[in-house]
């Protein structure tokens, strides 16, 4: 028994000895010499020499490389290398920073709709058959062209009463000259005179009033005594629509033989020379809004195009969905580019700031979350972090990260963005100012 209590002890003492030396594997005597009789460093001596040195710096300078040399102000990058050929493939173009006077604007989104007073629907004035048709869709016409014409035996019981009237009237006229000098002589008596006088008065009202109805049913004037007979057989019972205004013909809805009525909308003309524009303005807005304020409206149709137009109502009422408030601006279309049913991006000049370090708002890009410009410098192009300003519908002022006579990069500025990525230009270094 005793035995066994030894091997016990023995087997406990190696096993101790075991886990001692595991975790321990490079146990040293710090404090002793070596076998040349030199010591050991200490292991919290951090004192280094030779290649260890050598390391420490080329550490620090990659760290400074990364960081930016602050030099002069500036932080100085790679340049981004390229050529003229390269240039010349991405039509590279630049533009130089400088002061001028820059808008301040609101924006806001809007439809352009046709002016309602230039929109005509053409209807006869009774039902008729239609008898021809002379324009077509897309026709232009002036104020006043013939368009078609219908036929109806109401409009001949109206012609024939208009050529009544104005023959009676002919007739009294006639009638009362011829008494007139009978009464200056004294042939006959004024009460006579008097009678043939209301007659020429009765013949008057009534040729006026047959005229006022020819009129009121379409006719024109000139048409009235000399109706134009080259297209119609039915002279008598023949109605000739006519163009209320100058435009172009957007519907038509007559067809040979067709039946129509005073509901019929036989053609549409529309006046584009004018156009409105609707949009919507936030409540936060509203006072800086008056009426007549100048208006930038651009369509994505012609993004190089800029329609000037004015405000001339502002609504009165609050959505309470949207929060907003219907403007309309009246803008002059004489190009005609402007449709309606377009979306359009309208500028609203609420006032001016007479001086601004200001670059073109194409030469500006995102980039990692940072505002960026390409800038043409001795040799090659660099990339500067900007912060912006007022912006406006064709420039933006800068407040920092540019000085004037800088040249920006307008065309071309997402090419020289790739081509850093490729040279591996830190994203979010950049010229600072």
């Amino acid at each position: 028994m005793r035995t066994l209590g030894y091997l016990k002890i023995i087997v406990a003492s190696l096993y101790v000895c075991l886990i001692f030396s595991c975790n321990h594997p490079h146990s040293h005597d710090h404090n002793s010499a070596t076998d040349d009789g030199h010591s050991h460093a200490q292991p919290n001596d951090h004192t280094h020499t030779g290649d260890d040195a050598h390391s420490h710096d080329q550490e620090t300078s990659v760290h400074e490389h990364e960081s930016g040399d602050m030099e002069d102000g500036h932080v100085h990058e790679s340049e981004i290398a390229v050529d003229t050929t390269w240039e010349q493939q991405v039509g590279l173009k630049t533009e130089t920073a400088q002061h001028k006077p820059i808008e301040l604007l609101i924006s806001a989104p809007g439809t352009i709709i046709p002016n309602p007073d230039q929109i005509a629907v053409v209807s006869p004035f009774v039902e008729s058959s239609v008898n021809c048709a002379f324009v077509n869709v897309g026709d232009r016409v002036e104020s006043g062209a013939m368009l078609a014409c219908v036929t109806s035996p109401e409009i001949g019981i109206l012609r024939a009463e208009y050529d009544k009237a104005k023959a009676e009237l002919v007739i009294q006229n006639q009638n009362y000259e011829r008494r007139r000098k009978l009464y200056d002589e004294n042939i006959i008596s004024e009460k006579t005179f008097q009678e043939d006088e209301l007659g020429k008065k009765v013949a008057e009202v009534n040729y006026d009033y047959a005229k006022k109805k020819m009129l009121s049913m379409g006719f024109d004037s000139e048409e009235l005594d000399n109706p134009p007979t080259g297209h119609s057989d039915a002279v008598g019972s023949t109605l000739h629509l006519h163009a209320p205004i100058a435009g172009v013909i957007t519907e038509r809805n007559a067809s040979i033989g067709q039946k129509v009525s005073m509901s019929s909308h036989m053609f549409e003309i529309i006046n584009l020379k004018t156009v409105w524009l609707e949009a919507d303005i936030f409540e936060k807005d509203l006072l800086s809004l008056v009426l007549g304020q100048k208006v930038k409206v651009r369509v994505s149709a012609y993004p190089d195009d800029v329609f000037i137009g004015k405000i001339f109502y502002i609504g009165n009422k609050l959505d309470d969905v949207t929060k907003t408030v219907d403007i309309l601006v009246e803008i002059k279309n004489e190009s005609e580019k402007l449709k309606p049913g377009m979306f359009s991006n309208a500028d609203i000049v609420i006032g001016k700031k007479a001086d601004a370090l200001v670059i073109p708002r194409n030469a500006v890009l995102e980039d990692e979350q940072l505002t960026v410009v390409f800038v043409k410098e001795e040799h090659g192009y660099h990339r500067h972090v900007v912060q912006l300003g007022i912006i406006s519908d064709e420039y933006v002022e800068i407040l920092s990260g540019l000085h004037e006579g800088d040249e920006v990069v307008t065309q071309g500025n997402y090419q020289l963005k790739s081509k850093s990525k490729m040279q591996g230009v830190d994203p979010h270094a950049g010229h600072v100012h």
